[in-house]
């Protein structure tokens, strides 16, 4: 982030050089470093964008539960595969993991991929190599907290990229993944 924000303030120090140079078309120094701060901060933005929306290490529980099922953590950067990590070991004593294939903030979507040697990292995995699909909004009752739903599981990449949202956003806590609840991810402080 750093390189490309000092690209952004070289390529902007240089515009602004040689619109100055020009006499005829030069720009008061008030507005001048309005523009310089507006690509600054537009620079920054697009430069964040490309962070997944869920990284960091997150508490999951079961719809409107109150005991945390899982520890996840999510890493992930636009261009590059990423990583899940589920520590369940307080829930059933297993933990998985998963390939972060693609995610899309706007759409509130990512794809996974079990990994193709080991599957999830659990025993008996019969999807190595599969991907699966999962769709998360911000849970509005709760701050720093996202529902989210898979709704495809051991798919193809094709598949898992193809397959629309069928979840119901109603009523998260309880109903609308399927024939089951939300999981809600709440961040862990």
């Amino acid at each position: 982030m750093k390189q490309t924000l000092i690209q952004t303030l070289v390529l902007l120090g240089l515009s602004f050089h040689f619109t100055a140079c020009q006499m005829e078309k030069q720009v008061p120094e008030s507005e001048s470093e309005q523009n310089l701060l507006v690509g600054l901060i537009a620079g920054s933005v697009a430069e964040s964008s490309k962070d997944f929306t869920l990284n960091g290490v997150w508490n999951s529980f079961t719809g409107n539960g109150t005991t945390s099922d899982t520890l996840t953590t999510f890493s992930a950067k636009f261009g590059s595969k990423g990583l899940q990590l589920d520590d369940s070991s307080g829930f059933g004593g297993y933990s998985s993991c998963y390939i972060i294939i693609e995610f899309n903030n706007a759409e509130g979507s990512f794809i996974t991929q079990n990994p193709e040697n080991n599957g999830g990292c659990f025993a008996g995995d019969t999807n190595k190599g599969k991907y699966n699909k999962v769709f998360f909004f911000k849970n509005t009752a709760k701050e720093n907290s996202f529902w989210l739903c898979t709704v495809a599981f051991g798919k193809t990449y094709a598949e898992a990229k193809a397959q629309a949202d069928t979840s119901t956003k109603t009523n998260p806590g309880s109903s609308g993944c399927g024939a089951s609840a939300f999981s809600r991810y709440d961040r862990k402080i």
